[in-house]
């Protein structure tokens, strides 16, 4: 899609660059950047396909309540956590936790009956199954009597809100059915973001014809339509469910363990992180410190010897290891993690992170011995050749975090959790035009403060284990710095501005383990800061070779063609460092 923007937008660029009659100077090292000539370029260009988006919007039959509407009705399915937070173990503390599995398969595809777009490539299918798609649920409390809290993660690209909210119904009436009563006072789902699986979010190719029909859907024939495949929608909110419901009914207590891994975040090429072990995975925004490059890794060891234990971790990192061409499903590197942990006789769940602009290094690993294996795969099976990245690098993975658990520390048996609904303003764009078709499952709202008129409403999660680790949960693909630090300042963004906010990480205070769950109960796209936000089209105006010429060295706006738009990070954050002040 890039590369097609980029041939279309070149031609136009030079006209557009006939009414600037502007000088576009580079700045020094402490003057805030003069963007002025890009800026101008990229907003000529961008007003003109607002124009087509918001034609595009207008074609579609709307009942979106407003703002005050939504907030002045009961919140379906939404938990918002503990009503009072603890600052040292209930007496009586211990922890139980739970483990629940389901794959979300569906049958026409194991047997090469049907097709399934897949999610992050768009036009990319697949008619059959390498490996497995599924959902790992954990429910995890203290003994405090304040009520459980579950973790999901599942095999996808990302998860809508509205089917969070469904995913929430189906486990509590399913554990009803059962006759319990349960305590849950939180439920957060997350995706891998794995590319190679049946799309979970509805963002493929197949938007387009359900796009028309929504159009017509005020006919008394015609039903809206949701973008997600229906087979899909449903394995997906039966299998979850299903996870959740057997995680709640498989707790028992437990210790609780906390370790990392060694680094994994060096680029040699970009010559930083020189003290980190492996060059594994990498910053392709921008070249900073501030992001997360180790695994943080939680163990729960029953008391009952006969059961196993269950391992948790945690990285920011794109699993997109696997050649596009491929037509069978694998969940990637996340799942070769999971089939080593498995036969070192642990559950596992990987927990996806803060990842927007951090991306893996498929061919990296260097472990001799994980290579021979993994040869020796390909060479039983030519088929095993295109998921050798993935291999090699759970493989690894699992190397690290089994290695890394020799480490590990006690997590006190305290538990805390706040969840908090939060409204982002949508500028025009895809996301956008997604949300006000139906097509897309955000909870949608008419809003007049918002540059497009509409907003969506998601949630924000803070989540506290022990008395030094905190976990928040984020709705889409978060740029790092943001929690971090080393957002980029004026002297390099876009706007020429700074970040106003305050740093997450340096808020929540010194001496804490900071860790965030990305994708998690909705999915809004790149979240990525607001003085560095441009539309998605100047990326394409900046990568050419004219571009870089009248404007300097480019600098990367490719996330922004997939983000609600230019507050999406101020509010995010915004919204999280609230409940990071009351949790003080």
């Amino acid at each position: 899609m890039k590369t097609t923007i980029n041939k279309v937008v070149s031609a136009i660029l030079v006209i557009s660059m006939l009414f600037t009659g502007a000088t576009f100077a580079g700045a020094s090292d402490a003057q805030a950047a003069d963007n002025s000539g890009i800026i101008f370029a990229t907003n000529a260009i961008n007003g003109l396909l607002n124009i087509v988006f918001r034609g595009f919007g207008a074609l579609f039959p709307k009942d979106f309540p407003t703002v005050d509407e939504y907030y002045a009705g009961e919140s379906e399915n939404f938990y918002e956590g503990m009503e009072a937070f603890i600052d040292e173990p209930a007496k009586g503390a211990e922890w139980n936790l739970g483990f629940g599995k389901a794959s979300m398969v569906p049958e026409n595809l194991k047997d090469g009956s049907k097709e399934y777009y897949t999610g992050g490539y768009f036009t990319q299918k697949i008619n059959g199954v390498y490996d497995d798609q599924g959902a790992n649920a954990i429910a995890l409390n203290d003994n405090s009597g304040r009520g459980t809290v579950v973790m999901v993660t599942l095999d996808g690209i990302g998860i809508n809100n509205s089917d969070v909210r469904d995913i929430r119904a189906e486990a509590e009436r399913k554990l009803a059915e059962l006759g319990i009563d349960s305590d849950i006072v939180a439920i957060n789902i997350s995706a891998t973001h794995c590319h190679t699986v049946p799309d979970t979010q509805g963002f493929g190719l197949a938007i387009i014809p359900k796009m028309f029909q929504n159009m017509f859907s005020f006919l008394p024939f015609l039903e809206p339509a949701r973008s997600i495949d229906p087979e899909v929608y449903t394995m997906m909110v039966d299998g979850t469910s299903d996870a959740i419901v057997e995680a709640y009914r498989n707790m028992e207590s437990g210790e609780l363990y906390y370790f990392e891994t060694v680094g994994i975040g060096r680029s040699e090429r970009n010559q930083n992180y020189l003290d980190d072990e492996y060059d594994y995975i990498f910053n392709k925004r921008y070249n900073k410190e501030g992001y997360q490059h180790v695994f943080a890794c939680f163990k729960f060891v029953p008391h009952n010897p006969k059961s196993a234990p269950t391992v948790f971790a945690n990285l920011g990192a794109h699993p997109t290891t696997i050649d596009r061409a491929t037509k069978l499903l694998s969940a990637d590197f996340p799942h070769y993690i999971e089939e080593k942990m498995n036969e070192a006789g642990m559950n596992f769940a990987f927990i996806q992170g803060a990842q927007s602009p951090i991306s893996v290094n498929k061919g990296g690993v260097q472990t001799q011995s994980i290579i021979d294996e993994v040869n020796a795969q390909i060479a039983a099976d030519p088929g095993n050749e295109p998921y050798y990245g993935a291999k090699t690098l759970g493989y690894e993975f699992a190397r690290l975090i089994l290695e890394a658990q020799a480490d590990a520390k006690p997590v006190e048996p305290m538990l805390n959790v706040k969840m908090a609904e939060v409204t982002v303003p949508m500028d025009y764009g895809l996301i956008e035009l997604g949300a006000v078709s139906g097509l897309l499952g955000t909870t949608t709202v008419r809003d007049k403060t918002a540059p497009s008129g509409y907003s969506v409403i998601t949630e924000v999660g803070y989540l506290e284990l022990g008395t030094d680790i905190v976990m928040l949960t984020v709705p889409g693909e978060l740029v790092p710095q943001l929690v971090y630090g080393e957002v980029v300042d004026k002297t390099e963004s876009y706007l020429g501005e700074d970040w106003e906010l305050d740093i997450t990480a340096d808020l929540i205070g010194e001496g804490k383990t900071v860790l965030v769950m990305g994708l998690c109960n909705d999915a809004l796209g790149y979240i990525v800061p607001d003085n560095d936000y441009a539309p998605f089209i100047a990326d394409s105006l900046w990568n050419t070779d004219l571009g870089e010429k009248l404007f300097g060295p480019a600098q990367r706006h490719y996330e922004e063609m997939l983000s609600t738009g230019s507050k999406a990070g101020s509010t995010i954050i915004g919204a999280v460092n609230s409940l990071a002040e009351e949790a003080k």
